[in-house]
């Protein structure tokens, strides 16, 4: 796990302005419904360890901690809780980053994650969580028997939920833009607001579905690895991601 042992920075942005959509929001009942959120079997450490996923109680303080204030700036507004987590070029950790940020949210008793895997041409939650014979967001699009609770998987963390990208193969469509797509992602949103739903996304430039998936979300976090971004990649991204969703830039060097 020492590998895991990485320089994560971030910088937030702190002008975010609030803007609570939903009304017939109910902390009362989110709460209830959040305590009620347990696993069956739950992963041990050695397998949090083996899917590279950090736990509380791990040796990873450092980690933990850059992670835990990323968490804290993004639920600074509880409406804007729909976060793409986006690279900048492929093969940027993109998916390590996602996966962990979720679990540290989910270190909140008072709140929980969602995983969704929107990185359709190289999904990972998937495998990572054995969940391979799972159907998910694509079978959802396309099947209109599927509901909502047919592709949210427990993945053996408290208060951690995955949607896999599913069991249909890619075939370099614009997916996203399907209204099924756009209910459920606006139905996740609204149940309430006490849980964080983080889209794994793939890298803007090269893809047309993480592109459309910035007209949905709330915030941004950027995924870049060190050292290997130029200034100008940096420039056009930051044109293509409105400003007031661009929630920060992690500069990451462990690519997983």
């Amino acid at each position: 796990m020492n590998k895991l042992e990485r320089a994560i920075s971030l910088t937030m942005s702190d002008d975010i302005s609030t803007n609570n959509m939903y009304s017939s929001y109910d902390p009362g009942k989110s709460m209830e419904e959040i305590s009620k959120m347990e696993d069956a079997v739950y992963l041990t450490e050695d397998e949090l360890i083996q899917k590279k996923i950090i736990f509380q109680g791990s040796d990873q303080d450092k980690l933990v901690n850059q992670l835990r204030d990323i968490r804290t700036a993004l639920n600074k507004h509880k409406s804007k809780n729909l976060i793409m987590v986006a690279s900048v070029e492929e093969n940027s950790g993109t998916s390590f980053f996602a996966r962990n940020l979720a679990a540290v949210t989910a270190f909140d008793g008072s709140r929980s994650s969602l995983l969704i895997d929107c990185n359709i041409d190289n999904p990972s939650v998937s495998e990572t969580f054995d969940l391979t014979d799972k159907k998910g967001l694509l079978d959802y699009i396309f099947d209109k028997n599927l509901c909502e609770s047919d592709i949210i998987e427990a993945v053996g963390i408290s208060r951690y939920r995955c949607i896999t990208s599913g069991l249909i193969q890619s075939e370099n469509e614009e997916f996203f833009t399907h209204p099924r797509f756009k209910s459920l992602l606006m139905g996740l949103k609204s149940r309430y607001q006490d849980r964080s739903i983080f889209l794994d996304s793939s890298a803007l430039l090269p893809s047309a579905n993480a592109r459309i998936l910035l007209d949905m979300c709330d915030q941004v976090i950027l995924v870049a690895p060190l050292g290997k971004v130029s200034a100008h990649k940096l420039e056009t991204i930051s044109r293509l991601i409105p400003k007031d969703k661009l929630s920060g830039l992690v500069i990451n060097d462990h690519i997983a």
